[in-house]
């Protein structure tokens, strides 16, 4: 059987890795690019997953978050949270799908003919043809488009690296003025910071933080339930699924997660849909909940300022970690 796997991010890599012992499996990425992402990762991935821990560039046991004036920090207990740079952590996965055997195409997926994959190689249109077709190409998913799937959700967001205000570890920031209905970030990154914002409150976090610099923006996935995740033998991975958790707007290890799922699923004759449900309905539901009652001025207050009693955050933590499930 023949798997041909567009993208190659965490989602795209690690679904073309783990089909490839079992099956046919091409992947087309587009060029090598550093998307525009935090770059933060639960730690454990490297281990579920035998990735390198090589690349990663920080490794942190605790976060800051700020609200109205007063830092908390978060105890993440153990050095459970991981910063790559983008690129690297892709490639790595890239690499590591084409030891197993994947073949690795770069190319530019434009659409269907004759039930094939159209692939522009240096301006060469190319036919693949596939039993399965696994969408990975993310939150403006080409694929979706050309498939007649409606389109994930998303939100922008907007993000720069800079020198002049420095972090030892992520701070997150909770005033509305500064996160807009969601939260404002800075993550440590080698020698400068990443910061952003989702939604509009970038200048804000600038002026805040004393800085002067123009933002590039990006689209991530806002979840919600019953985004279309398969069409026929079309299936969608990642960001290209909307598969970001709510309010932590966290992605890249729920897009490994969702990889692994379609994999099992896949090998084993099971729905993909119910398998993802059954594992991870309940709690994006849950966190969607929270998202929606951080836009509420007193609910927001009420679930931050929670965070500095040690039992809530602590449970908030094992949350996190996966230690139990809502």
């Amino acid at each position: 059987m023949k798997i041909l796997v567009i993208g190659g991010g965490p989602a795209g890599a690690s679904a073309a890795r783990l089909l490839a012992d079992s099956f046919d499996v091409t992947l087309i990425q587009d060029r090598d690019w550093d998307k525009p992402c935090g770059g933060g990762v639960k730690s454990k991935i490297f281990d579920e997953y035998s990735i390198p821990k090589e690349i990663i560039k920080h490794v942190l046991d605790y976060v800051i978050i700020q609200y109205k004036g007063k830092k908390t920090k978060i105890d993440l207990k153990g050095k459970n949270l991981s910063i790559v740079i983008r690129s690297e952590f892709d490639k790595t996965l890239r690499d590591l799908a084409q030891k197993k055997g994947v073949k690795l195409i770069y190319g530019k997926f434009k659409g269907f003919e004759d039930k094939k994959a159209i692939i522009n190689i240096n301006n060469e249109k190319i036919l693949f043809d596939y039993d399965i077709l696994i969408a990975a190409d993310g939150v403006n998913s080409s694929v979706r488009k050309s498939a007649g799937v409606a389109e994930v959700p998303k939100i922008i967001t907007h993000y720069a690296r800079i020198e002049e205000y420095r972090v030892n570890t992520c701070e997150f920031f909770f005033d509305k003025e500064l996160g807009g209905d969601y939260y404002a970030w800075a993550f440590p990154h080698e020698n400068k910071t990443h910061i952003g914002s989702v939604g509009e409150s970038f200048s804000s976090l600038c002026n805040y933080l004393g800085v002067n610099i123009k933002p590039k923006g990006y689209f991530i996935p806002t979840w919600q339930e019953n985004i279309q995740m398969q069409k026929e033998n079309i299936f969608f991975v990642g960001d290209a699924a909307g598969h970001v958790m709510p309010l932590s707007f966290e992605g890249i290890y729920y897009a490994i997660k969702s990889a692994e799922i379609l994999a099992y699923s896949i090998k084993n004759g099971l729905d993909y849909t119910n398998e993802w449900n059954k594992r991870f309905l309940k709690e994006f539901k849950f966190m969607k909940l929270l998202e929606k009652m951080m836009r509420k001025p007193l609910l927001r207050h009420i679930l931050i300022k929670a965070q500095q009693i040690n039992k809530i955050q602590s449970i908030s933590v094992d949350m996190w970690l996966g230690k139990f499930r809502v």
